[in-house]
């Protein structure tokens, strides 16, 4: 009898998987990073916060729930368009929105500590190159 996963625990492999993916291809794939950058830094410039991590801990959870059913839409879209750097720029959001409801699993609490850090990187980089075209968001 094959047991299935608990939401919680797909979650967090899912988790394990985006940060390993981004720790090992970060560097190799600016492109991805200047989208995720790009993304995120208009997010936190129109909900007037100062950081992705402000952003994320000014959230209710209706504001929290209406960002991941966006992100839901642009990223299922971005995919059917095969624009799959763009719909993972995405999906990284998303994971990060979500990882703080897990936050009494120690791994998915330190590592979205380190995610945060890595989309807040990725804004800076952004801004250091802001005529980048291809944003396909």
């Amino acid at each position: 009898m094959t047991r299935e996963l608990t939401p919680k625990l797909k979650f967090k492999y899912r988790f394990m998987r985006l940060m390993a993916d981004l720790g090992e291809n970060a560097a190799k794939d600016p492109e991805t990073i200047w989208l995720i950058g790009s993304l995120a830094g208009s997010i936190i410039e129109d909900a007037g916060k100062s950081s992705w991590t402000e952003l994320k801990l000014s959230q209710d959870k209706e504001a929290q729930n209406r960002l991941l059913a966006a992100f839901q839409s642009q990223g299922t879209q971005l995919a059917k368009d095969n624009n799959h750097r763009a719909a993972y720029a995405v999906e990284t959001l998303a994971i990060s929105v979500i990882a703080p409801t897990m936050a009494t699993d120690e791994h998915i609490n330190e590592g979205n500590k380190l995610l945060d850090k890595m989309i807040s990187d990725a804004i800076d980089y952004y801004h250091a190159h802001p005529a980048t075209t291809k944003s396909g968001l």
